[in-house]
């Protein structure tokens, strides 16, 4: 990936080093690559000493534990948002935006897993709110839930292009959504709420009916319901690009509309990167079943579930969707 922005979202946390570690496969120490030198251009805790003080092991990782369901409320058919009692260790490190777990029927075996991004956390009280699609068996069976649901976190690769929102904090900042990709824009948007001066503009016309309101009200982002179908939408987007020169564009739609958008940026030529919601494929979150692995163009497999990119590189390695 030469000339590309690469790094692993877990490297240096509390996760790391993490299972692939075991198996020689780590994505950042080339040590624990089984290359047998240093030469991983990490600037953080060593990586492979944190491996060896551990007997050899990933370290703390991520457990299943039981939550309780606070509350339940559906908003038409479909969307259902969950309130989920975690605990002041969890709901400290939920807050950060491209946070998300895996949830499942308390009942359920681990294939039932489902990965959904954190709308909404309560310091305070230690709960998250998590807006629901219920869409088949998986879905499904979280509406069936009544009291407790499993979950597995925290994931921290929901959002691709971090590094260019944390660049551009204090300054003016676009927010794309649409559809349920308004669920992980609420909580960028309040997470940034009090540093930077934020465009929100959601398409919620897919949707029975508008959830996300109540969770905007104490915010002080300019909202804008459009529909990005509209020509005279996607007009005004541009106006807004042009007239404000946004420092950071985040875009949380479906890799069919970041490519529209994509094109869009071009057309006026802004020049600056922008951040994408990751649509990969999740299945385990650990960079071990391979579900959101990638070749990239000079044959390197990278997962998506750990690894960090460029908005625009996301573009130019997703095929164009109609």
């Amino acid at each position: 990936m030469s000339g590309s922005f690469f790094e692993c979202i877990d490297a240096g946390s509390e996760n790391c080093p993490c299972y692939l570690s075991e198996t020689n496969d780590c994505m950042t120490c080339t040590r624990l690559k089984g290359l047998g030198y240093c030469d991983c251009k990490w600037v953080g805790v060593c990586i492979y000493n944190e491996f060896m003080w551990n007997n050899k092991s990933a370290k703390n990782p991520r457990l299943d534990i039981d939550v309780e369901i606070v509350s339940k409320k559906m908003f038409g058919d479909q969307v259902m948002v969950l309130v989920l009692q975690t605990n002041k260790y969890l709901s400290q490190r939920f807050k950060y935006p491209g946070t998300y777990v895996f949830i499942r029927h308390s009942e359920d075996i681990e294939m039932y897993n489902v990965p959904m991004s954190i709308m909404y956390v309560d310091t305070i009280k230690d709960q998250i709110h998590i807006a629901v699609k219920v869409i088949s068996a998986k879905t499904k069976r979280l509406l069936e839930a009544k009291t407790k649901l499993k979950l597995r976190g925290p994931y921290r690769n929901g959002i691709l292009g971090l590094k260019h929102i944390e660049n551009a904090v204090e300054g003016n900042m676009l927010v794309l959504s649409r559809s349920m990709g308004v669920a992980p824009a609420i909580k960028l948007v309040k997470y940034y709420n009090s540093k930077s001066s934020i465009d929100f503009v959601a398409d919620i016309n897919r949707l029975e009916c508008n959830f996300i309101e109540p969770y905007l009200n104490d915010t002080k982002a300019n909202v804008h319901y459009m529909n990005f179908k509209d020509s005279q939408d996607l007009d005004l987007i541009k106006s807004m690009v042009n007239k404000k020169d946004y420092d950071a564009i985040v875009i949380f739609t479906s890799d069919k509309y970041i490519t529209i958008f994509d094109e869009l940026l071009k057309s006026i030529n802004y020049k600056k990167d922008y951040a994408v919601i990751n649509n990969f494929n999740m299945c385990c979150g650990e960079g071990i079943c391979g579900a959101c692995s990638y070749m990239t163009e000079n044959g390197k497999v990278i997962k998506m579930c750990k690894c960090q990119m460029k908005g625009k590189e996301v573009v130019k390695r997703r095929p164009i969707h109609v």
